[in-house]
């Protein structure tokens, strides 16, 4: 079948929502395809061929997914394993109680699709579908065109959410020690501040409201992506370190299921296999001028790679074989 689309999404209006509904759909829009996006439900959809619903896991609104199914083609997003939530990730964990599990897994079981974005979540959700889309992660082409501040000192810096806390809990020693160690050297968090609770020397900058605010307010030379290996983490993406490397910043990540495919060893970063391995890689790269700029240059142009420019086909191929 060829033709416009006729697609509508809900969205969860966080950052998800802007990579996985708003961007992609803005490529659409601007193929010219005919579609829509909203935080949250909207009668709107009704004018559409085709419905998209993120992270749907609220049991009041399973009859109205249901009754959609029968003149609409249901397609149900998610970027997470939601089955296996750490209890260190306290909000989610309280949030997902075993009542909105049954409405995740229904709305998943009703939908004629599934997109994730990743492999081992697309292993996950086939438990309750069998038609699972892997739409990896990108990242706007303009980011790539962002001059990011320069600081009169290295710095060293993480983004990220609550969520991480155990995940800055493994690395927490490690960095606190080489803070130590170089003091001419300074460390950004951005997002949640783990600053005071793991008692790190550094500046703090919360989230912004706007992505692009967000992007702008990154200043690292190096910038570091901890995960601890347990079922949760191995579902999620290559995000951070993409976002690191589309700024010219050389990452230095876990060597896990989620950046092994992204980061290139010793090339764009380094993949930390073992806990003294952090303090080493901080080391190198914020005392080797040469070798940061080197890997940021092979990191951009990595990141070059995965613009939702070149990518939205992905999406529209995806949407296009439900018709």
């Amino acid at each position: 079948m060829t033709g416009p689309l006729s697609v509508f999404g809900f969205e969860d209006g966080h950052a998800c929502g802007y990579y996985r509904i708003r961007q992609p759909f803005d490529q659409l829009q601007k193929a010219g395809h005919d579609v829509d996006t909203n935080h949250g439900s909207d009668e709107r959809c009704e004018d559409y061929r085709i419905i998209v619903g993120q992270r749907i896991s609220k049991a009041d609104a399973l009859p109205v997914w249901r009754r959609l199914a029968a003149r609409h083609k249901l397609v149900y997003e998610t970027d997470d394993d939601v089955f296996t939530i750490d209890t260190w990730n306290v909000a989610a964990h309280f949030t997902h109680s075993p009542e909105v599990i049954d409405a995740v897994e229904f709305a998943a079981t009703v939908s004629h699709m599934v997109t994730v974005s990743t492999e081992p979540l697309a292993e996950v959700m086939r438990r309750y579908n069998d038609n699972v889309v892997v739409l990896p992660n990108h990242i706007d082409a303009g980011l790539l065109d962002i001059d990011r501040p320069r600081r009169d000192r290295v710095t060293v810096g993480w983004a990220g959410g609550d969520s991480h806390l155990r995940d800055f809990d493994m690395v927490a020693p490690q960095l606190r020690r080489f803070l130590e160690r170089n003091p001419a050297v300074d460390f950004h968090n951005i997002g949640t501040s783990f600053l005071k609770p793991m008692k790190l020397p550094g500046r703090h900058t919360g989230w912004h409201a706007d992505v692009w605010d967000y992007y702008r307010s990154i200043d690292f030379d190096v910038g570091i992506a901890p995960l601890v290996d347990m079922p949760f983490n191995r579902s999620k993406s290559w995000i951070k370190a993409l976002e690191y490397a589309a700024l010219g910043i050389p990452v230095i990540a876990s060597d896990s299921e989620p950046y092994r495919p992204f980061v290139v060893d010793g090339v764009t970063g380094w993949l930390v296999r073992s806990d003294h391995e952090w303090g080493k890689r901080l080391y190198e790269l914020c005392n080797d001028t040469g070798m940061r700029e080197e890997m940021g240059r092979a990191a951009k142009a990595r990141a070059a790679e995965w613009t939702i420019q070149r990518g939205w086909p992905m999406w529209e191929a995806a949407y296009r074989s439900l018709m």
